[in-house]
């Protein structure tokens, strides 16, 4: 009998020690995996880019965007109220910059997937120009030709290329340098373009 109790108490100290043992290792083991998310933790806590608005542009936010008045490059007015009723990304561009041009598929790309924006080009080139830009290089957004006098006198565009996001009622909501929303090579991608996008919101205005 008193082998059986010697018996049972070693096995019941065995089944403690056994028991601190994993306690042990599952603290380890915990400790390890806490470390290993810590710089997960850290990232998602970081703030978002901070975005810098194109320098003395002529609108200020909320403002209504000038949409009409602007003509295709096919010569035919372009009809700003169709616009409306999405957010409306419009890119500045002109036929004489290579990151403008390299930003034609990333915009197409972003146009085809994403069925809550319209999107739309400006540019100072002529019609005859913007025709053969559009043809070259394949855009399927609408482009606004001839547009000097609104990019540079009433605007202020002072570098190409660059962006400006519209809410659903076509006033402005903010502006940007188009390689403030790429890579290291400083030209835009499409993720740049829709996290830039996707952090803004609409001015509190009615």
């Amino acid at each position: 009998m008193l082998a059986f109790a010697t018996i049972c108490r070693c096995r019941i100290r065995r089944f403690h020690e056994g028991l601190t043992e994993m306690k042990k290792r599952i603290a380890a083991i915990a400790a390890v995996m806490f470390i290993a998310g810590a710089p997960i933790l850290a990232s998602a806590a970081e703030p978002r880019p901070a975005y810098k608005p194109l320098p003395n542009f002529g609108l200020a936010a909320g403002a209504p965007f000038p949409l009409d008045g602007l003509a295709g490059a096919d010569g035919k007015a372009i009809d700003g109220q169709r616009l409306l009723g999405k957010r409306v990304l419009i890119n500045f561009y002109t036929k004489h910059c290579p990151p403008c041009i390299r930003e034609v598929p990333k915009l197409n790309d972003i146009m085809k997937r994403r069925g809550d924006l319209h999107v739309l080009a400006i540019t100072p080139d002529s019609a005859t120009e913007a025709a053969g830009y559009v043809k070259q290089h394949g855009l399927i957004w609408p482009v606004a030709a001839n547009a000097g006098p609104l990019l540079f006198k009433q605007l202020d565009v002072q570098a190409f290329p660059a962006f400006a996001l519209l809410d659903e009622k076509g006033r402005l909501i903010t502006t940007v340098q188009a390689n403030q929303l790429g890579g290291e090579d400083g030209h835009a991608t499409v993720a740049g373009i829709e996290a830039w996008i996707e952090a803004q919101r609409a001015p509190a205005t009615n």
